[in-house]
Parts: C-alpha cells; sequence; structure tokens
C-alpha cells in the first residue's frame, strides 16, 4: 500500500474494482493524475544510516567533520535508546548518489559500526540560490557578510539566511550578540 503521494496538484482522481476475488485483499485500484511542483527541482540522493552506543563525543565530531570534509551534503545525529539501557546516536548522512559508497565505507571506519543502511530517496530542491555581499555597519567598523538567497524560477525570493560564518565573524570582532548582527543585517538587505 502507498502510505503517501509526492507533493503535487491533483488534476483528476480514478477509482476501479476488479472481478476477482483476492480473499484478503481488496481489488480496487486508485489512480491519481497530477502535476508537480514546478517551482522545485528532483533530484536523487542518498542516504546512509548507522546506529552506534559505544563511541565518545569526541570520535562522533570528529566523523561528522571528515564526512563534510569528503563532500557529505548533511551529518544528524539522533539521540536515541539502545539495548540493554544505553544510550546511543542514530547516525545520518545525506550525500549525492556517487559520493554513497566512500561515506559509507568512512562511517564504517571511523566509527565502528557493523553496518551501514542506505537508501536511494528523491529530494526537492530550491532551483535557485546564490550569495550575495551585503555591507553593515557595527560599532563603527565596516563588514562584508553574504547572504544566502533562494529563489523560484520566476525569481520570487523563498528564503534570506545571512551566512553563518560571516555573522559569527562580525559577532567576534565587533563584540556583540550574534542575532543582532543578523538583524543588522537583514535590515540592510531589505533597504
Amino acid at each position: 500500500p502507498i502510505k503517501f503521494l509526492p507533493k503535487m496538484r491533483v488534476l483528476t482522481v480514478g477509482y476501479g474494482a476488479g472481478a476477482k476475488d483476492l480473499r484478503d485483499v481488496p481489488n480496487i485500484l486508485r489512480v491519481v493524475v497530477g502535476e508537480d511542483d514546478p517551482q522545485l527541482l528532483h533530484e536523487k540522493v542518498v542516504l546512509l544510516e548507522t546506529d552506534v552506543d559505544d563511541v565518545t563525543g569526541e570520535v562522533l565530531g570528529y566523523a561528522t567533520e571528515r564526512l563534510m570534509k569528503m563532500g557529505a551534503l548533511d551529518v544528524t545525529l539522533i539521540p536515541s535508546y539502545r539495548k540493554k539501557g544505553r544510550p546511543g546516536y542514530v547516525v545520518r548522512v545525506l550525500a549525492r548518489v556517487e559520493d554513497g559508497g566512500r561515506l559509507a565505507r568512512t562511517l564504517i571506519e571511523e566509527l565502528g559500526t557493523l553496518g551501514v543502511r542506505v537508501s536511494v530517496v528523491p529530494r526537492l530542491i530550491v532551483p535557485k540560490r546564490e550569495f550575495l555581499p551585503v555591507n553593515i555597519m557595527v560599532n563603527g567598523k565596516k563588514f562584508n557578510v553574504r547572504v544566502k538567497v533562494s529563489r523560484t524560477l520566476e525569481g520570487h525570493e523563498l528564503v534570506i539566511k545571512p551566512e553563518y560564518e560571516d555573522v559569527k565573524k562580525v559577532a567576534e570582532e565587533a563584540g556583540v550578540p550574534l542575532r543582532e548582527v543578523v538583524k543588522e543585517v537583514l535590515k540592510r538587505y531589505y533597504s
């Protein structure tokens, strides 16, 4: 049975029933015809996943950094409750399909896990992303901060987000809270 439908605009739905008695399963069919969201691009990525309960925080941190440097799109550590009452983590890595094998091997080598679950999954992404420079003044000093802007194919802005490393650097150098820097960057971007 289908648990969900992809995001789409439904155009029509059709139902039908067969004549054969399948005993435990209804002999019915539902067809949904629709259009996908033209504002998003489709791609396939690989999802790597493993469970660990005997790895230190330092090892997890190092493995995460190494996986990201090797090209992982994202690494997520999810706290979990393992067998025999042990705390552990579910380690998830999102990667390009061509990088999956190499990153799975790194998971095994770095974490000592005995296996990695591998799934190729569809992903919808924003079609246009760019970095734009924004100049701000904080405590009398001038700074340049990159802002990540995501747009639809028609050019409508979806997400505007100051780049974390740039904002962090400004906050440290100017001695002000990070959120104040973010607020100033967004104010300048929209002005």
